[in-house]
């Protein structure tokens, strides 16, 4: 081997310690247990970049991320997800897509669902969805995408599922058609601080596009951010509303809870048509690197949008923050939340809202 083949080989290597020692990679990777799962490993890398190039200053900062976990009950889950402005955020791509074969609790449907009574039900989930949009002025964006859901392999415990009967029980494949319109002009679009998010797409899922059923689902989420004054805190507002109408499988209802909003539910405890919901967060900086924050929701979920004939659930909770990436302001969050009747804990980068 020469003495050029050698030098480049160094320098390659040096490249690629250069981008894992930098801070525009995060890597975790985990263990944990459950008694659903058994033990689980895996991990994720999230990368930062500018699509606009060194220097750019007009463009947010992009971010994409794998994600993937195994347990030893033969259970997968596998995700990329991106979130990319190209030069002078022209356009901005979001999407996803992945595969996971996990079990979830199934409650039942409708806002009279028991939270006593759950199955433990498994499935394999094929996932994509996507949008491209377009920037017509400064923070407004509009755009189209594709979304495509297939979910097969239903395997239940008691039977509580299977005995309903209720659409897609015995798997279902989704496909439809995106439209979006958008303002956003937050300064960072993982860890906001200030601005405004505003968003309403609506999708439509047709049998001659290849779904099985048809349906309608509009989505409108709305965020406020505000930096208090003399200090490095921020108060942060949402109101969420997901709109669903036709032959929606149960996989595909409107589902309160999760670790975006109402976190003191486990997602799906309650699932419907409609699900309207809204939350507040409070940010405490108490160090350089080191934060605490409160939240409180309000949301329920109804076949209808008749606002006197849904239950209001109440969510509340706290959680601590680490600033994992001071050049980027991204954090690592372990939040726990409150339910009536239930609690949950979530650890996650980047956060809720």
């Amino acid at each position: 081997m020469g003495q050029k083949d050698s030098l480049q080989k160094d320098n390659k290597a040096q490249k690629i310690v250069q981008i894992f020692t930098t801070n525009k990679y995060l890597v975790s990777p985990f263990v944990f247990y459950m008694p659903e799962t058994n033990w689980v490993v895996g991990g994720g890398i999230k990368r930062f970049f500018n699509g606009g190039g060194s220097g750019d200053s007009l463009t947010r900062i992009s971010n994409t991320s794998v994600f993937a976990q195994y347990s030893l009950n033969n259970q997968l889950m596998f995700e990329h997800n991106y979130q990319i402005f190209t030069n002078k955020e022209k356009y901005y791509l979001v999407g996803f897509y992945g595969f996971n074969r996990f079990p979830v609790n199934y409650y039942g449907a409708g806002k009279d669902a028991s939270l006593d009574k759950k199955e433990l039900i498994s499935f394999d989930h094929i996932r994509f969805e996507n949008l491209t949009l377009r920037k017509i002025a400064t923070g407004f964006f509009a755009g189209l995408g594709w979304r495509y859901f297939k979910t097969f392999h239903i395997q239940g415990q008691n039977g509580i599922l299977e005995q309903s009967q209720i659409a897609g029980f015995q798997g279902s494949e989704i496909s439809g058609l995106n439209v979006s319109a958008l303002f956003d002009n937050r300064d960072n679009v993982l860890t906001p601080s200030t601005g405004t998010f505003a968003q309403i797409e609506w999708s439509t899922h047709r049998t001659w596009w290849g779904s099985t059923h048809r349906f309608d689902k509009t989505v409108i989420d709305l965020r406020q951010y505000w930096r208090v004054k003399q200090r490095a805190d921020v108060a942060a507002l949402q109101a969420y509303f997901q709109l669903m109408n036709g032959d929606i499988p149960f996989n595909e209802l409107s589902q309160l809870g999760g670790d975006m909003i109402m976190r003191g539910y486990y997602l799906g405890s309650f699932r419907d048509n409609n699900l309207l919901a809204l939350q507040a967060e409070y940010r405490w900086q108490v160090l350089k690197r080191w934060g605490l924050i409160g939240f409180a929701g309000l949301g329920g979920v109804n076949n209808s949008l008749a606002l006197a004939q849904y239950q209001w659930k109440p969510s509340y909770g706290g959680g601590l923050r680490f600033k994992i990436n001071r050049k980027e302001n991204v954090n690592v969050r372990i939040d726990y939340g409150f339910g009536e009747g239930q609690q949950n804990v979530y650890f996650f980068i980047a956060e809720a809202f």
